[in-house]
């Protein structure tokens, strides 16, 4: 009896060591992903960007770590988690911190593209994480990590701001310093044994969602779908709004710290959604009404003034950003031996999909200009919001 409980107590020990690890280090990467988002007033200038070039700067690094995620989730899935929550960080921080210094536009766009590949490494595996070691609590877990994430691309913009305004675009390397002493924290403390034992054994994934259900399939759209949509407006939002309020006369730090507020925030919202979605299992009305308050506040912030449009900017990052814990869980559910590919669904291909759009939709926004494409990108969020009405009936007997 005592050494039953000694291994208890180790094992959860162990789980909470590795859902610490992921968050902590989920925070240092997104960092890097956000960089550009905090020089794009200053890029814009120094090449004199258009609106659509401006959106090859998030389309680049959305279909970059979006993308690829699925194949990388799926190798995970194989091989265990450890080396590639391990290589994440390193090619990311390497890439990401040049960005400042490069003196050419199209060479920034491939390092964001090769940066951007590291992310896609790094989250499929961090997402398993908190299916394979979070047990009871998967949705609580799942949305601490996501929080981690949120509030490291929240950071990140700030972060390069103060660097630039502090000590000099030129020394924006230095910044991967941090990327390369979490990397070496987590090949020390990682346990690759347990994260490979607790990858799935039934990897023939393609095969089984070949064979699976039409109701089951549905499923996985509509989750796709809300966070496609989800990320459509969110990728327009932080590559516009920077510009949108630099002609409003608002100064770079400030525009950072509302960046860092919208990111934040957004992530509490998230963990909100996860403890929720733990306790009543209602993943479609939280999506659903998250999608509901989102779009009067989007609709309008290009119709009020200056304060209220930048607090109407933060809420909705609150709501939107909530969605993606929740559709994280309910995916992993559904595709319960094989969560790290069932992740890269929700953060790869939804995501990718979205950053494949921006490069379009960045060509209307010099044509119609940026308050018109947001109020044209509500319609994603309505219809998602829609096709949750048919989730209920669907998803009995498919989700627990």
């Amino acid at each position: 009896m005592k050494k039953y409980f000694a291994g208890r107590i180790q094992k959860t020990g162990s789980d909470r060591l590795h859902i610490g690890l992921t968050t902590g280090s989920h925070f240092v990467i997104d960092i890097y992903q956000s960089f550009y988002i905090g020089l794009i007033p200053l890029l814009t200038l120094k090449f004199g960007l258009s609106l659509f070039k401006v959106s090859l700067f998030g389309a680049t690094s959305v279909i970059s770590n979006s993308l690829f995620a699925p194949l990388f989730g799926y190798l995970a899935d194989r091989h265990g988690l450890k080396y590639f929550i391990v290589a994440g960080p390193i090619i990311t921080s390497v890439f990401l911190s040049f960005i400042g210094v490069i003196p050419n536009y199209w060479i920034i766009i491939l390092f964001i593209f090769l940066g951007n590949l590291g992310v896609a490494l790094y989250h499929p595996a961090s997402a398993a994480m908190a299916a394979h070691f979070g047990g009871a609590k998967k949705g609580f877990y799942s949305s601490l990590i996501s929080f981690g994430g949120n509030f490291g691309a929240a950071f990140g913009s700030l972060l390069i701001i103060l660097i630039l305004k502090k000590i000099g675009i030129n020394f924006t390397p230095l910044a991967m310093i941090p990327g390369i002493i979490i990397a070496i924290v987590l090949l020390r403390f990682v346990s690759q044994k347990q994260s490979k034992a607790n990858a799935s054994k039934d990897l023939k994934i393609f095969s089984k969602l070949k064979s699976m259900s039409l109701k089951k399939l549905f499923l996985i759209f509509t989750l796709v779908f809300s966070v496609y949509s989800l990320y459509v407006l969110w990728i327009t939002l932080v590559n516009y709004m920077p510009l949108y309020l630099t002609g409003l006369n608002v100064s770079l730090i400030n525009i950072g710290i509302i960046l860092f507020l919208f990111g934040t925030l957004g992530g509490s919202g998230g963990v909100l959604a996860g403890f929720l979605y733990d306790r009543f299992k209602k993943g479609n009305i939280i999506i659903q009404t998250a999608l509901f308050v989102s779009i009067p506040l989007l609709y309008f912030i290009f119709e009020v003034n200056l304060i209220s449009s930048v607090v109407l900017f933060i809420l909705s990052g609150i709501f939107l950003i909530s969605l993606q814990p929740v559709c994280l869980r309910i995916v992993q559910d559904i595709l319960p031996g094989n969560v790290s590919f069932a992740s890269s669904l929700i953060l790869g291909l939804s995501s990718g999909l979205a950053g494949v759009t921006m490069i379009f939709l960045g060509k209307a926004a010099d044509i119609i200009g940026i308050e018109k494409l947001v109020r044209y990108e509500i319609l994603f969020l309505f219809a998602a919001f829609l096709l949750l009405f048919f989730y209920p009936a669907v998803s009995k007997k498919h989700v627990k």
